[in-house]
């Protein structure tokens, strides 16, 4: 509805591989994957050359840890944490501080 397009992975691996074949504008990351780290994720998209430059906000049931905070504030492509509890509307409003804005479906 706001004209984004959407890619999801089931996994971290999955969604390293997703970031390097489909080139994101932005990713909306969870800290909790299954088999890896949303910080994990983080570093190998920011390691990759393709998508070294790949802004992320981490959105995530934790997101108000201050660690999680903290370690992810280190990496210079996270443009913030948020907590899944927050309203698809404050979702949306960080999204839009990222990413210019977009042109509404007609």
């Amino acid at each position: 509805m706001e004209g984004y397009k959407t890619k999801i992975a089931a996994n971290g691996a999955e969604g390293v591989k997703l970031a390097l074949s489909y080139l994101p504008d932005l990713v909306l990351l969870d800290y909790n994957l299954g088999d890896m780290t949303g910080h994990d994720v983080a570093v190998a998209i920011k390691n990759m050359r393709k998508t070294s430059a790949t802004p992320f906000i981490v959105l995530s049931a934790v997101g108000a840890d201050p660690m999680l905070v903290s370690g992810f504030a280190r990496l210079p492509n996270c443009r913030g944490t948020l907590s899944k509890v927050l309203s698809t509307r404050e979702v949306l409003k960080a999204i839009h501080r990222v990413l210019p804005a977009r042109e509404k479906p007609h």
